[in-house]
């Protein structure tokens, strides 16, 4: 019985028995005594990397699922032969050999290695050129780990080498950084090392994205039963507004926005869009509902929009429509102030005001005029013109109903930015009371 040892990749021996042949060369048959396991190829990765320098002929036989033997390759009908030495011969399943790299294709490399010695930086600058240069087939990882590995058994403290190899220093000693995030209660999420909570949070959203996405191919469907108009549409009209999880708000948002401005879908299936966004009160159907108030050219659809708003989400409108009304658009200003005029505030009066008349711009494309030019080469005609801008003032009446509507019903300035302002500081220095404190 011939025994011989393979180093593993945590440092272990793993002794591997064979029977000694009466021609005193050790083989291992598809048929023979040992059945090679997957750990066993695991394990060789480590040990055939030591080989390049020591056995400078040696073909690679890399395995799949990881790891690697090398000696001289011969292949049978339905196996390879390894010869590692005159003593060892290894038989493997031809189904378990990803490829067999030739020893002339690491002829670099084996020059290369054969020169390190026992020089650390050398041994991190080879892994470096193992992994610039394309002259090392194969498993390139697995060369660049070896030559790191050597890297710090020569000098422990080679700080690129052990980040390289996940390394983290804490306290004055080596320490991966896997461990180390272990040993402070984080877990590795999809982004990194995370809390336990965040982790836990980041699965939940997860799982409800995977519910969303279900959500949206059911709706589609519902929609589509509905348009066709078959026997099923009522059916299916009762399933969707029937439908109360607050996962489907995507769905049911983007059925909303996506029909805006077209007829494929009738304004019954749209308001019941508004219907549920109404229901779920969730930023995802706020949103919906603020763009609807704002853009949806149906004057029905986007009262209703409106409407929803009042009862759940009006800081999130009147945050979104404020903005609008110095719109460089006059149509979007108007639009803006009559959506506010669902959420009248008279502490913003004075914002209202200064955009009773707005300033816009607007381009108009180049005419065809003619430019006659002389030079010293004579002259010529030029075709076209600059493009022209426009400034234009403009009243909004939208925004005049909405200053109207937070101001005493007896005052009426119009369109006169200045006398509303004049107005609103007079009011606030009528103060009768006595500003002294009692004695």
């Amino acid at each position: 019985m011939l025994n011989f040892w393979v180093m593993g990749p945590t440092g272990d021996l793993n002794r591997i028995p064979a029977m000694r042949q009466n021609n005193h060369h050790c083989r291992y048959s598809l048929e023979g005594w040992l059945k090679i396991t997957t750990a066993a190829f695991t394990a060789y990765s480590y040990f055939c990397l030591s080989l390049p320098c020591a056995n400078l002929l040696a073909d690679t036989v890399e395995l799949s699922g990881g790891g690697h033997l090398s000696g001289q390759v011969e292949r049978k009908d339905d196996y390879v032969v390894v010869r590692i030495d005159d003593s060892i011969q290894i038989a493997l399943p031809a189904s378990r050999v990803q490829r067999v790299v030739k020893s002339e294709s690491l002829d670099a490399y084996r020059d290369l290695a054969a020169k390190l010695g026992d020089d650390a930086e050398k041994h991190y600058q080879m892994a470096l050129w193992c992994v610039r240069s394309e002259q090392v087939p194969g498993e390139i990882q697995k060369y660049k780990d070896y030559h790191l590995q050597r890297t710090i058994a020569l000098d422990p403290d080679h700080a690129k080498a052990r980040a390289a190899l996940g390394f983290t220093q804490e306290n004055g000693r080596w320490i991966q950084t896997n461990q180390l995030m272990t040993d402070r209660g984080m877990v590795p999420g999809t982004t990194g090392w995370e809390l336990p909570e965040s982790a836990a949070i980041a699965d939940y959203q997860d799982s409800q994205n995977v519910d969303a996405r279900q959500w949206t191919r059911e709706v589609k469907r519902l929609v589509a039963v509905v348009l066709r108009g078959s026997s099923k549409a009522p059916e299916a009209l009762e399933s969707l507004k029937a439908i109360d999880d607050p996962l489907a708000a995507g769905a049911i948002a983007g059925e909303l926005l996506e029909s805006r401005g077209k007829s494929i879908q009738s304004r019954q299936l749209r308001m019941v869009w508004i219907e549920r966004l109404g229901q779920y009160r969730n930023l995802v159907a706020v949103e919906a509902l603020v763009r609807t108030g704002l853009e949806e050219p149906d004057n029905v659809i986007r009262e209703a929009a409106l409407e929803q708003l009042v009862d759940y989400g009006s800081d999130s409108a009147i945050a979104t429509y404020l903005q609008y009304l110095g719109s460089n658009d006059n149509k979007l200003v108007n639009r803006a102030a009559h959506a506010l005029t669902w959420f009248p505030d008279p502490e913003r009066s004075i914002e209202y005001i200064k955009s009773l008349v707005t300033t816009h711009q607007y381009e108009s494309a180049p005419g065809p005029e003619m430019q006659v030019g002389f030079g010293e080469n004579g002259g010529g005609l030029q075709m076209g013109g600059k493009k022209q801008v426009r400034t234009e003032r403009r009243k909004n009446p939208a925004v005049l109903t909405l200053v109207k509507e937070v101001m005493p019903e007896e005052v009426d300035f119009g369109y006169d930015e200045q006398a509303w302002l004049r107005y609103i500081a007079e009011q606030r220095n009528q103060f009768s009371g006595d500003l002294r404190r009692d004695p």
